[in-house]
């Protein structure tokens, strides 16, 4: 929303418009929600690699909850933290610090993040979180760039495929901070 409103017209009706998209994207949209190819697959590899999962998500809490289950993690996380954990959502690093926060201590420099928008990059340099991005949300590749992200990915299927080169390969297990699971 603030790239279409102005802060006076986000105080203002912020809030409502948020209640209005979430009822009917709920409604509409979630129903047809589908995962990204090898989400799972992709969680198990990091699992199995001694990788802790923490989701971090601008969702509702029970949005968050149909989209574990939409793509079948749900036994595969740590902890998650969504929109109703913090008191600012992104760009702000409220998010990502509620989710590092319940796995317990933990340093951003152990956390990578993994996130489709300039949000996401932004609010891990905030928190001091290093992050890779995936060309699935829409947003041009030079925005992702610009915004932080180290390396970017086509999506969950692309990672899953050159896992093996990847930053999760190469380092020691830390922590993952945000993934985004669902396509549309």
């Amino acid at each position: 929303m603030p790239v279409f409103l102005s802060k006076q017209e986000l105080k203002n009706k912020g809030k409502e418009i948020e209640k209005f998209r979430g009822e009917l994207f709920k409604r509409k949209f979630l129903p047809k929600v589908r995962p990204f190819a090898r989400v799972r697959e992709l969680f198990q590899r990091l699992t199995q690699d001694g990788w802790k999962i923490a989701l971090a998500s601008s969702a509702k809490k029970d949005e968050l909850e149909a989209y574990k289950q939409i793509c079948s993690i749900s036994d595969l996380l740590d902890t998650e933290a969504s929109s109703d954990d913090a008191e600012e959502s992104k760009p702000h690093p409220d998010i990502f610090q509620a989710a590092m926060s319940r796995l317990g201590q933990v340093s951003p420099k152990e956390c990578i993040v993994v996130g489709d928008s300039p949000y996401d990059a932004e609010a891990a340099t905030k928190a001091g979180i290093r992050s890779i991005g995936f060309l699935s949300g829409g947003f041009p590749e030079a925005d992702l760039i610009q915004a932080g992200f180290e390396v970017l990915y086509w999506g969950t299927s692309d990672l899953y495929l050159q896992y093996e080169e990847s930053i999760f390969h190469r380092e020691a297990p830390p922590l993952i901070a945000n993934v985004n699971l669902k396509a549309t």
